[in-house]
């Protein structure tokens, strides 16, 4: 039974992931406001640079916690169902990372005002939380049925 949650976990929180950092990538490119940048910059973490710049390692990552917030939220669900208010709530506190984030990165991806990158920030974590949202209402359908 955990290793089918595992893979669903594993699947959907990828799934979520890949989406905010397509979304988020996809901003960088039209715009030219890093937010793509901004979601992988680990550049703060005592790491060697081989490592903080390696932008595969810094996906990866990403991906990672996705798949730890999306089996959070699931099993969060299983004793309390409400599978959208609890990923926004979680994704609404966390959307609020981006000031301390930006604070403590070496690197700074964008220059003040910070509006609108913010605005762009809480918007796809919004979206990355209905995403995680509709995956755990689908994840619990399928345990229903089973």
């Amino acid at each position: 039974m955990i290793g089918k949650k595992f893979l669903d976990w594993t699947l959907y929180g990828t799934i979520a992931g890949v989406l905010l950092a397509c979304f988020f990538y996809g901003l960088e490119k039209i715009y030219r406001i890093n937010l793509y940048t901004f979601l992988l910059n680990i550049d703060f973490l005592p790491l060697p640079d081989y490592i903080l710049l390696h932008t595969p390692f810094q996906f990866i990552l990403h991906v990672i916690i996705a798949i730890i917030i999306t089996a959070f939220v699931d099993l969060v669900c299983i004793r309390f169902y409400y599978p959208y208010s609890i990923p926004i709530s979680i994704n609404a506190v966390m959307a609020f990372t981006f000031f301390p984030l930006y604070q403590i990165a070496v690197t700074k991806p964008f220059q003040p005002p910070l509006t609108v990158p913010f605005i762009l920030w809480i918007t796809g974590h919004l979206l990355f939380a209905l995403i995680i949202g509709y995956f755990v209402n689908l994840m619990y359908i399928k345990r229903s049925a089973e």
